[in-house]
């Protein structure tokens, strides 16, 4: 048996949880936001093309664990923007405080360790690594615990979280996205990605709504209550703007 088996299996197997942990299955109604700045966002959908139980996969950015993303969603026949709760984009500042700390674990899983497993450095860079990782991972915890508005809104237990976190690192490299998509947002997708997104982005994520409501208007018979509530609210994203 190669000696190095044992390692790239080891290391083979973090890889595979870290990318699956950042991966989202998604329904046609429904794309992730993410915060890739101050005042900055973008939107992303599933691969076109793969469906899987009637949802499309969306793989997130693997080197940017440090960005929040959100999963939304959106009637297709509703579009009533009056009393939605906007204040969930506020979680995105309280979760960015963690971004340093899921930026070093993620250099020690997956850039100091290999360098233990596969290098002649050996144990010194594995013993480097384990303490940047958890070292990392649990003041990120800490962090998070006392965020209670932020933990109240993701409904989650922090014991629980903290556990999943340092029991398989993968997960806790990717901790602060796999807080934020946890995260119940009842703003439909349309209206925030008009109040987030600047003007031309805003302008791809409106095509892209429209092509689901021209998908699902196949299916509707012509001229039911349902095929008519689809063309008012097309209508209604050609011409909704979202900003003063």
């Amino acid at each position: 048996m190669n000696p190095l088996s044992y390692e790239v299996e080891l290391y083979g197997l973090a890889l595979l949880l870290y990318l699956y942990d950042s991966s989202v299955l998604l329904y046609a109604n429904q794309a992730i936001l993410t915060r890739t700045g101050p005042d900055r966002w973008s939107a992303s959908w599933g691969l076109p093309g793969f469906l899987l139980a009637g949802r499309t996969l969306s793989v997130l950015n693997a080197v940017t664990p440090h960005r929040p993303a959100f999963r939304l969603s959106w009637d297709f026949s509703h579009d009533d923007v009056q009393g939605v709760d906007a204040r969930w984009s506020e979680a995105a500042q309280g979760l960015q405080a963690l971004a340093p700390c899921v930026s070093v674990a993620g250099v020690a899983l997956f850039l100091i360790l290999p360098l233990g497993l596969f290098t002649a450095l050996g144990a010194y860079a594995v013993a480097a690594a384990v303490g940047l990782l958890y070292g990392s991972l649990a003041w990120a915890l800490l962090r998070l615990h006392g965020e209670r508005e932020l933990l109240a809104a993701g409904g989650r237990s922090f014991w629980g979280f903290g556990f999943e976190c340092i029991a398989c690192p993968p997960f806790g490299v990717n901790m602060l996205r796999r807080f934020s998509l946890a995260l119940k947002v009842s703003e439909p997708l349309p209206v925030a990605a008009a109040r987030l997104l600047d003007a031309g982005q805003w302008d791809q994520v409106r095509e892209q709504c429209i092509a689901r409501i021209n998908v699902a208007m196949q299916s509707a018979e012509e001229g039911s209550r349902e095929y008519l509530a689809l063309c008012a609210h097309k209508a209604w994203l050609y011409a909704y703007a979202g900003r003063p």
